[in-house]
């Protein structure tokens, strides 16, 4: 074994120098000696087939090799010493060849090779005229069921080499049945119910003229499998390939010392397909031998940066208002309020923050208006990170950790360091000191697996640390921003500005839009009548719109075009007890007709008003007339077209009748038309109807013709953006 050993360091070192993965091998320590072969990996345990005397039991010998059939065994990995193998089950144990298997759900399904008859005269085993079958058992509790033949078994070729995917979805196999490429080829077949597909070749992509036996499927989707093929070392080599969900790539070989002159076969391996076990005859007998993938660590380490969660916001000045007793005042969403048009802020750690510019009635020390908001994300950058202090006197001990590294979907298995002065370590946590000042570089690379819990994967990451004289006095220098990190180490930042034309805006410059000042909003519909309102609308005439951005019905009073001009009506408001009211944005509807909404695009349908020619009612009736089903037919082709609008359906009466009874109808109305289009695949959450009643006419109602205009329903068109900032109460 030592030459093999010896192989394997001068190649660890020829791979190191390319960066590539390397190999080494050492032989498993199993008590007493025997012949075994093809292991596969169950958890802790590893099963193999193995030659060898049972205990207590006069078995059949092979007349060709005078030695024992084969049977499955077990020993249990990590004890310490040399392992003694013992039978996997008794059930499984026949009188001819058992093995190799494969497993599922932690080893309680077993599929395995054995011999599909027994000859009438044991003694005579040189040709029976069998064939090798694969065949399933159960475990319950500490005991195997009898086993069951694999449905695809045949009296004229052999099935054997099961090997089952990760999640038992497929099974692959080898077989000399008629129609291959040649010799022994791999099949697949797919889980069907209680049964399987029929076998499928893998192609000449994977199988030749020669002989591919012993596949094994990886957790990470790689196939492996022994091949006596051209171009390899010697007899049967390991190969691996893997599928990309339309073919399988070129097999490679495996490089030595896992593969040999000798026949090198039954590769497994763990979850990350890092270490495991095969087996080699290249010793003269079958043996099985453990391997570890030897990465080459430190060759790709970006210099670690620091996140900042420091910000600095600027507003511009409105001269308008410079006479209104109003103050700025942002609210950061972190529980912090800075007053105004300029402020600098560091948050404690990364989150989503809504941040909003609120201008503020000094009077009341309430909101008059809200002006900007923004939803600020600050999340910490992608990398392993290196947790120490940035500087350390000379012989003392510095503890630090990769423990903060922000790797998401990563799992680190492995913690490597290199402390720049010669010295590596292993941990997630260390301590080290220096001996001498300078400026020392620290690595850190991190094993792992991501998210698919199988590809291994590295992240290296590097950062300076200054060792100073021990006795020497430093002078620390001033900094623009200081915090504290997660760690407690304080860092030193200039503020990230932010731009104010990234802040989603009340009302963008040059906008037509009008304000008003909302007095409370509502999930549920309140009656303009209700007491509430018997105050105010003596002065003032109370407005209900329904907001579908907030899902919210609104009431307010006022109009202006400057926002000034609100000021007194909003102090009038207060002064009667409507504490929550602020001054609310009415933009300009984009009124439009059917037939130029279908030329529009997905945004420039939002907030688009359907006003004419869509659909009209019968005095006192809530279902549309018919005539009008082509107008609703475009519709739904624009639904249809553009997914991510949703519709307010806004249905009207006249004004003949009693306000309640004629808020009822329009709401029916509005339902009659969700039904209609619900009907047609819509679904229900794109559709809000409301009903204003006689509330919004556009006709004069003291004619027929003007009453008929008003018997109406409108489209407002809204797209949906789960990102839209709402406004919180």
């Amino acid at each position: 074994m030592q030459r093999h050993l010896t192989i394997a360091l001068l190649l660890l070192t020829n791979a190191l120098a390319h960066g590539q993965v390397s190999y080494v091998v050492e032989p498993l320590k199993v008590s007493p000696l025997a012949d075994d072969y093809a292991p596969v990996l169950v958890d802790s345990t590893l099963v193999f087939c193995s030659l060898r005397d049972r205990d207590n039991i006069v078995g059949y010998r092979n007349e060709l090799t005078d030695k024992p059939f084969s049977d499955l065994y077990r020993i249990e990995l990590f004890n310490s010493g040399s392992q003694q193998p013992r039978l996997l089950g008794d059930a499984l144990a026949g009188p001819l060849n058992d093995g190799p298997a494969s497993f599922l759900d932690h080893g309680s399904i077993i599929c395995f090779t054995k011999n599909q008859a027994v000859a009438s005269k044991l003694g005579n085993t040189k040709s029976t005229g069998d064939h090798l079958g694969l065949y399933f058992a159960n475990k319950v509790g500490t005991e195997w069921t009898i086993p069951e033949p694999f449905e695809h078994n045949s009296t004229a070729y052999s099935v054997m080499h099961a090997a089952f995917t990760s999640d038992g979805g497929t099974l692959y196999f080898a077989s000399d049945m008629p129609g291959g490429e040649g010799g022994m080829d791999l099949y697949a077949c797919k889980r069907k119910g209680e049964g399987w597909t029929l076998p499928e070749n893998l192609g000449s992509r994977i199988n030749t003229e020669a002989n591919e036996v012993f596949p094994f499927s990886s957790p990470n989707g790689m196939l492996y499998f022994s091949s006596d093929r051209e171009g390899g070392m010697g007899a049967l080599d390991i190969h691996s390939s893997s599928f990309d969900g339309k073919k399988w790539s070129a097999p490679v070989a495996l490089p030595a010392p896992v593969n040999s002159s000798a026949n090198d076969l039954g590769y497994t391996s763990y979850l990350t397909d890092r270490s495991g076990f095969f087996s080699s005859d290249r010793d003269g007998s079958d043996r099985i031998y453990g391997f570890r993938k030897v990465i080459p660590l430190f060759t790709d380490c970006p210099v670690q940066q620091v996140n900042n969660y420091c910000f600095e916001f600027k507003a511009p000045v409105d001269a308008s208002l410079d006479k209104l007793p109003l103050i700025a005042r942002w609210d950061m969403g972190d529980g912090t309020f800075v007053n105004g048009a300029e402020a600098a802020h560091c948050y404690a750690g990364p989150g989503v923050y809504q941040v909003r510019l609120d201008l503020i009635d000094s009077a009341s020390n309430s909101v008059f208006f809200t002006k900007a908001a923004y939803e600020l994300p600050i999340e910490d950058i992608r990398q392993a990170y290196i947790t120490s202090v940035d500087s350390i006197r000379s012989g003392r001990r510095v503890i630090m950790n990769g423990l903060h590294s922000n790797l998401p979907g990563f799992a680190a298995e492995e913690y490597h360091w290199n402390l720049g002065d010669g010295t590596v370590a292993q941990g997630a946590s260390i301590a080290h000191a220096w001996k001498e000042p300078g400026t020392y570089t620290i690595k850190l690379d991190l094993l792992g697996i991501e998210r698919d819990g199988a590809h291994l994967t590295q992240h290296c990451v590097s950062r300076t640390i200054v060792v100073i004289q021990r006795f020497e006095d430093v002078e620390d220098s001033p900094v623009v921003a200081q915090y504290q990190d997660a760690a407690g180490v304080t860092r030193e930042f200039e503020y990230q500005s932010l731009p104010f034309d990234q802040f989603d805006m009340a009302i963008r410059e040059g906008e037509d839009a009008t304000f008003s000042i909302e007095l409370f909003a509502r999930k549920e519909r309140m009656s303009l009548d209700d007491p509430a309102f018997v105050e105010i609308r003596k002065t003032y005439r109370v407005v209900e719109r329904y907001d579908p951005d907030r899902g919210v019905y609104t009431y307010s009073v006022g109009d202006a075009k400057e926002l000034a001009d609100l000021y007194d009506v909003y102090r009038r408001v207060k002064e009667l007890q409507f504490l929550d009211a602020e001054v609310m944005v009415i933009h300009s509807e984009k009124v439009t007709d059917l037939s130029a909404l279908q030329l529009l695009s997905t945004k420039e349908l939002d907030n688009t008003v359907v006003r004419a020619s869509t659909v009209y009612f019968e005095n006192d009736q809530y279902v549309f007339n018919k005539n009008f089903e082509p107008q609703l037919k475009k519709l739904l082709s624009v639904l249809d077209e553009h997914p991510q609008v949703s519709i307010v359906i806004e249905a009207h009466t006249d004004a003949i009748g009693k306000d309640d009874y004629n808020l009822k109808l329009s709401q029916k109305r509005a339902q009659n038309i969700v039904d209609y289009l619900l009907a047609d695949g819509v679904t229900s959450d794109r559709l809000v109807p409301v009903g204003h009643g006689e509330n919004h006419p556009i006709a004069d109602n003291t004619s027929e013709d003007g009453r008929g205009q008003n018997r109406r329903v409108e489209f407002r068109l809204q797209v949906q953006n789960d990102q839209a900032y709402e406004r919180k109460r």
